[in-house]
């Protein structure tokens, strides 16, 4: 029987020995005979025993084309060919498949479907999307933000449409971008196979982005500003409290109680205290209204003052603002130095008559 492993010089450009086409059949793996470039022009087969190459030569072929370097058996012969083929032989055309594979991803590259896997399983894929659905009017997320709060507003907005199990992982997936994008392409085949998973997998990755959580003890620190009104308190007190979802009803009654001024409020729970912050809440709307109240009588005063003040006639006319003296002013007790004595300069001036001897007193 001629060796069907070695190619002779009548056989180069045509159709390979038909064991090596069998053994492309068998593995799956296209001809690499003919491919030009940096590749060898056909790889050569790997050396079986004569055992099998008998049973590979025996086989008929299905077709054979003039214009084609490619030979097909049918489905049929390759289940003959596997019942013929011992079953260790078998694993290894599994392994000689799969090193062809290779080889024909290396020259034509990875199919687009392999190179972009679905980290999805078929069951959740299998969700039809239903004709009026929309994705969530949400802020994109890339990973900077507290994860938390985004798959928060996520849930709500798929609560308002009703998304089934799966539709939930494959509209979430659409408030991606940046690294959050990047994140999830690198996810492998079949990675997630309900939002539960998804969910887990995603607060794990962004785990560094969420907030740190605060504790009861900061309701401690926030207290009531000098002068400040009652509401504006509360306002910030219970934007505090909303950080500290874990704070009890009685720990926040006694932080909020803890940062009153000593003024009618204080009094008033010091005098019957509540352990309950609803309690508190609803006895300190009382007292806000009533220091509105009391801020709009001032008011009300005030502008009314200024009114008066505004209406009511000048005592004094314009003349008299014309005529009034103006202030006093200081003596100029500075003089030009002299260059004689004063004696001499007082002389000078009787003399001219410049000034007069005081009358003498009887």
């Amino acid at each position: 029987m001629e060796n069907l492993n070695q190619t002779t010089d009548k056989q180069k450009g045509t159709a390979p020995p038909i064991g090596t086409q069998a053994l492309q059949v068998i593995t799956g793996a296209p001809s690499l005979h003919g491919v030009t470039g940096s590749t060898p022009a056909a790889l050569p087969p790997a050396p079986l025993p004569p055992r099998l190459m008998d049973h590979v030569a025996d086989l008929p072929r299905r077709s054979t084309s003039s214009d084609t370097s490619t030979e097909e058996l049918s489905p049929a012969l390759l289940r003959a060919i596997q019942h013929k083929v011992p079953p260790q032989w078998l694993a290894r055309l599994e392994h000689l498949q799969k090193g062809l594979q290779d080889v024909k991803y290396q020259i034509e590259g990875a199919p687009e479907d392999e190179r972009r896997g679905i980290p999805f399983t078929e069951t959740v894929m299998a969700d039809e999307l239903p004709l009026n659905c929309r994705t969530p009017a949400i802020a994109e997320y890339d990973g900077a933000a507290d994860p938390m709060e985004h798959l928060s507003r996520f849930e709500n907005a798929a609560l308002l449409h009703r998304y089934t199990d799966g539709i939930k992982c494959r509209v979430f997936v659409t408030t991606f971008a940046g690294a959050a994008q990047q994140w999830f392409n690198q996810l492998t085949v079949g990675a997630i196979g309900s939002f539960q998973e998804f969910c887990s997998l995603f607060l794990h990755q962004f785990a560094s982005s969420r907030k740190v959580r605060k504790t009861e003890l900061s309701l401690f620190a926030v207290h009531q500003k000098e002068d400040g009104p009652l509401k504006e308190y509360l306002q910030r007190f219970n934007t505090a409290a909303l950080e500290v979802p874990a704070a009890t009803q009685e720990v926040k009654a006694s932080a909020f109680s803890q940062g009153l001024l000593d003024g009618d409020f204080f009094k008033s729970l010091a005098k019957k205290p509540v352990s309950k912050f609803d309690a508190l809440l609803a006895r300190a709307a009382k007292y806000i209204n009533m220091e509105e109240a009391q801020a709009a009588k001032k008011d009300s005063r005030g502008e009314k003052r200024k009114e008066v003040r505004e209406d009511a006639p000048s005592k004094k006319s314009r003349t008299d603002l014309r005529d009034r003296k103006p202030p006093f002013q200081r003596v100029n007790t500075v003089y030009t130095p002299l260059t004689v004595p004063i004696t001499q300069a007082f002389m000078a001036v009787e003399e001219k008559g410049l000034i007069t001897r005081p009358r003498s007193l009887k």
